[in-house]
């Protein structure tokens, strides 16, 4: 009877370490599932972000270029009279003759001509 009771005891030694690793290894089963899904929300905010500053940059790009459009047109609207102040200063539009008397002759519709009269 103390070799069976022997081999019992040591027999439920062997079981309970079983049960003890079954234990454990259910909690990191339990830990790995809870931090996979930590780490996917995780993920999930992290892309929405992203994706959420893609669409602030796009805009961003679209004010720069109606900016850029606008700056554009500020230099046109420069360089006209710039010329004309270039065109005016000239020395060869400076010894032009001043014309008094305009005498138009209509070539074509649209279309006119003048007529030198000494």
């Amino acid at each position: 009877m103390n070799i069976i009771h022997h081999s019992v005891t040591n027999g439920n030694r062997r079981s309970q370490a079983g049960v003890t690793v079954n234990y454990y290894f259910a909690w990191i089963v339990r830990g790995g599932i809870l931090l996979s899904l930590v780490l996917g929300f995780f993920h999930l905010m992290l892309l929405n972000s992203l994706a959420t500053q893609g669409f602030a940059l796009e805009e961003l790009k679209t004010e720069r270029i109606s900016i850029q459009q606008e700056t554009e047109g500020w230099d046109i609207a420069l360089a006209i009279p710039m010329s004309l102040y270039a065109l005016q200063s000239s020395e060869q539009v400076q010894e032009m003759e001043k014309v008094d008397k305009r005498n138009y002759l209509y070539v074509r519709e649209g279309e006119v001509a003048m007529l030198n009269n000494w």
